[in-house]
């Protein structure tokens, strides 16, 4: 079969496969047995010597005009070519039956021609294009460039003219002329540009024109096809899905041509973005986008994907502002829209500044929508059963967030301990979880004076105990980087020497530090600023010094060196616990090494603290409104607790909402407790579980009283042992307030988890 295919196969055809179309020669004609081979590659040695020979006379005649070969005598003219062709076919037969069929015809004709030319003065360039052509075929063109050179030099060599290294560079030359197989490219290239110039004019069949040029029958083009953008572009205008598809086609089939199909898709896609100019017109552009430049393909350059990303998370908001989630919640989509335009940067999205410019004209006409869309909202009233829900339970409040209210006790506190110049204490913030500790750390910035410079490090983060180096690097980077905010510029410390004196141990690594550290303090001192170091959650620095992954006793002694020695550093510590409570796994003695000590209580809101969290979560919000009656009901069932608070109000407005009523009453909190104890279940039964079997009895015995009870009645009702100590940390711990009466649960929420779960 095999066999009667050859025969029926030109050997024009077959020369047109192997330099045009080699995937498709691999493919078709790869006969897998030895014998097959044999049999194709002997029927294929005399057309390859025809075709060769035939080019080799055309070439050197048409040479002989321009006196660039010169034979003896029409003997040698005939004659000489034949020699070195049918050499070359004898190793393309090998090469045929070892290799494959494919790269035998390749290597046949296009060294064949290259040999054959090699008899005259064109020798260099003869050989340089015919074996950079073939092994360009073969092996791609790094391959082509080195073995066409490589066989040009061993000619050379042979022939005794290595002397002359002119030969040697026109070969070289001749050789890359090959690889990037200019002959055939001026037939492929012109071919394109002939589809470009006939487009213009007929731009709907620019398409079916691209079918029929290079395009489809060159699948080895290296270098652009001219226009190739342009033709796309006119394709464009008139067949939009197919030019896609022909964009597509040549991604993953011309990858050669990537460029191009890129630069079209990017072209497509901003004329697609400048004629988007309403909110309706801009929610699709998420859509288009992944049309035009899908995910999953390569044409999305990665230098664009910055921008075009921010591109089209503004259009999925500009999509959300148009849903019927009531008007607050479209606001927040059209303020998230503004967000993401704001954080382009349109001078650097693309290399070509033309486009820049017109990313910053999208960007401009696309905020001027979302603005008048803005507006037009604002105008529109609260919509019934879509009312704004701006608590945030559980979350880190950010600076200068209408949620962090209070705590002017806690900043009076700490501006005094401050100001106790070289008495000053480390100071301790303590509190139970979810008290607002790590909020209160976010707005040390605010609360403190310009003079105080606050660096906060999450101590959560277990990445910060791999090594002693890094440790330490991260807290000099954050040192770092806090200064440069405020205008104190420091080189950064050099981490790769950091790491490199930690090799030999951690005590060479601090050494490092500490010199760093010295050039802080004296900047710090010449600008009279003092550092704020604050370590949340420093629990867990006991957690992995037990663990084996942190010397602590070594960072408290830094630590101690830094409070005597350095008044302009100040170290502050967050947690839930006491200096007195830690050392329980390690054996360290936590509170021989801070002996002054200042405790920052962060407790419950005061009264009008949580009526302002209550009434006020924002600016504007009609909290009068909806809550009316409600507020002291909300104060009493949570004490205060700003995390409760936040929690109630939410599921309070949730419930509003399902029920599409505007405001609550007396009987909508105590529903809204139920639920809230059920889905902040996790948050109960960690203070739960966090306490042990005297505590839990005293909470549980607490809980069931109507009334405050004294501690004689607790010991008496428990019956348990070192009910004293038991009460003392329940009160530290805001689980129990004592009063002159006697002890009562803090927030009657945490009595409702209590009685149903304990």
């Amino acid at each position: 079969m095999i066999e009667r295919q050859i025969s029926k196969v030109r050997a024009l055809r077959l020369m047109f496969y192997a330099f045009f179309q080699p995937t498709y020669l691999i493919r078709e004609l790869q006969p897998a047995t030895y014998r097959q081979r044999l049999q194709v590659m002997a029927r294929m040695a005399l057309p390859i010597f025809l075709i060769d020979y035939f080019i080799v006379l055309v070439v050197n005649v048409a040479c002989m005009f321009f006196h660039l070969v010169y034979y003896r005598d029409m003997f040698s003219f005939l004659w000489s070519p034949i020699v070195g062709i049918l050499f070359v076919i004898v190793f393309a037969t090998v090469l045929g039956i070892g290799v494959g069929v494919a790269s035998g015809i390749t290597f046949g004709i296009g060294v064949g021609i290259g040999i054959g030319l090699g008899s005259g003065i064109i020798g260099g360039i003869g050989i340089g294009l015919g074996a950079g052509i073939a092994f360009c075929v073969m092996f791609g063109i790094r391959g082509g460039i080195a073995i066409a050179t490589a066989i040009a030099v061993g000619v050379a060599l042979i022939e005794g003219i290595s002397a002359d290294p002119t030969f040697v560079v026109v070969v070289w030359i001749a050789s890359i002329m090959g690889a990037y197989r200019i002959p055939f490219y001026l037939i492929s290239g012109t071919s394109v540009f002939y589809t470009y110039l006939i487009s213009r004019n007929r731009s709907n069949e620019s398409l079916m024109l691209l079918k029929h040029s290079a395009l489809y029958w060159d699948e080895r083009v290296y270098l652009p096809l001219p226009f190739l953008k342009h033709t796309l572009l006119l394709a464009y205008s008139e067949q939009p899905q197919q030019t896609l598809e022909e964009i597509a086609f040549i991604v993953a089939e011309r990858p050669l041509q990537l460029r191009a199909a890129r630069n079209a898709a990017l072209e497509i896609a901003i004329q697609d973005l400048e004629g988007c100019t309403t909110i309706k017109h801009i929610s699709g552009v998420t859509h288009n986008l992944n049309e035009i430049l899908p995910p999953e393909t390569k044409l999305s350059n990665p230098v664009w994907s910055s921008a075009l990303t921010r591109l089209s998370d503004a259009s999925r908001e500009a999509m959300s502002s148009l849903q019927p989630l009531g008007q607050q919640a479209r606001l927040k989509a059209i303020d998230r829209m503004i967000d993401n335009l704001q954080k382009i940067h349109p001078n650097i999205a693309f290399r070509d500044q033309s486009l820049n410019r017109r990313v910053r004209k999208i960007i401009e006409t696309w905020q001027k929508a979302a603005l008048e869309e803005r507006a037009i909202l604002e105008r529109m009233g609260q919509d019934i059963g879509h009312i704004d829900n701006p608590y945030k339970p559980g979350q880190v409040l950010e600076p200068h967030d209408p949620l962090f209210v209070g705590r002017k006790d806690l900043a009076l506190q700490l501006e005094q301990a401050l100001n106790k110049g070289n008495r000053r204490p480390t100071l301790l913030l303590q509190g139970e979880r979810r008290m607002g500790k790590t909020s209160t750390l976010r707005q040390l910035s605010y609360v403190l004076g310009a003079s105080y410079i606050p660096v906060v490090y999450n101590l959560q983060d277990p990445n910060i105990y791999a090594r002693t180096a890094i440790f330490l690097g991260i807290i000099a980077s954050g040192i770092q980087q806090e200064l440069s905010q405020r205008g104190i510029h420091i080189e950064p410390m050099a981490f790769e020497r950091l790491q490199a004196s930690s090799y030999f141990n951690d005590s060479m690594a601090y050494l490092f530090f500490e010199g760093w550290l010295n050039k802080v303090v004296y900047l710090l001192e010449e600008g009279d600023c003092t550092l704020l170091l604050a370590f949340d959650e420093f629990e867990k620095l006991d957690e992995y010094a037990y663990k084996g992954y942190l010397d602590l006793n070594m960072f408290f002694d830094w630590c101690r060196k830094t409070i005597q020695y350095r008044p302009s550093i100040i170290l502050l510590f967050s947690g839930v616990h006491a200096f007195s409570d830690m050392g329980t796994q390690t054996g360290l003695n936590w509170s021989n090494y801070f002996v002054n000590v200042q405790t920052l209580k962060v407790s419950f809101l005061s009264q009008s603290e949580a009526r302002q969290l209550i009434l006020h979560p924002k600016p504007g919000y009609p909290g009068a409104e909806l809550f009316r009656e409600t507020v002291e009901h909300i104060i009493q069932q949570t004490n205060g607790h700003p995390f409760l608070v936040q929690a109630l109000c939410s599921q309070l407005i949730d419930n509003l909402n399902v029920d599409e009523r505007d405001y609550l009453e007396a009987n909508d909190i105590y529903s809204a407790v139920n639920q809230l104890v059920e889905s902040w279940d996790a948050h109960f039964d960690d203070l739960w579980k966090r306490c042990d079997d005297s505590e839990r009895a005293c909470l549980l015995y607490v809980s069931n009283q109507s009334q405050e009870v004294s501690w004689s009645d607790i010991e008496q009702g428990t019956q348990h042992k070192n009910i004293s100590r038991a009460l003392r940390i329940l009160a530290r711990r805001d689980l129990l307030i004592k009063n002159e009466s006697g002890y009562r649960i803090s927030a009657p929420i945490f009595r409702v988890w209590v009685q149903h779960n304990a």
